[in-house]
């Protein structure tokens, strides 16, 4: 489910023109909508990639969502064309929208969307830290011998003739 549609990205990234030299592989003058889909699907699934730890998916239709897809879908595009140079503000808002998913990520931003099950019970932000005694220390092994053990300490069953 792609979070963004090719109406989204003329009157908000590109032009019209813009968005035909980017995918009209075949001279005809009109944009491949094929072309336009699937970079939005892929820029979908990369948001959602970066999303999904903590969010329901697919997510929402919101703003912010659209934003990321669109700056990311736009890299994509302008990526297709070789002989084409990357502009900076289309470098710098991919970078940008790219340094936020991962925010997300790790926590440290957040979208509004339905968080998972998971992340609301840990929602208190209290760091809950468990560990279990040591069943085999130095200390309660000292002195251990067995018929089994060989020269080293360690537990060989006699299968390979050790």
């Amino acid at each position: 489910m792609a979070y963004a549609t090719q109406d989204d990205l003329v009157p908000l990234r590109l032009t019209q023109k813009d968005l035909v030299e980017l995918t009209d592989d075949e001279s005809t003058g009109e944009v491949n909508t094929d072309v336009v889909s699937a970079a939005l699907e892929e820029a979908s699934g990369r948001v959602e990639s970066y999303c999904r730890q903590r969010y329901i998916t697919p997510l929402q239709q919101s703003d912010d969502v659209k934003a990321l897809t669109l700056d990311i879908t736009i890299y994509l595009l302008f990526g297709r064309r070789r002989e084409t140079r990357i502009s900076d503000t289309v470098q710098q808002r991919f970078d940008q929208a790219i340094a936020f998913l991962k925010d997300i990520s790790a926590g440290r931003a957040s979208l509004d969307q339905p968080v998972t099950a998971q992340q609301a019970q840990s929602a208190s932000g209290e760091a809950v830290v468990t560990r279990k005694p040591e069943r085999f220390s130095d200390r309660n092994l000292d002195g251990y011998t067995g018929s089994d053990h060989d020269q080293r300490g360690g537990y060989f069953p006699n299968w390979y003739g050790m």
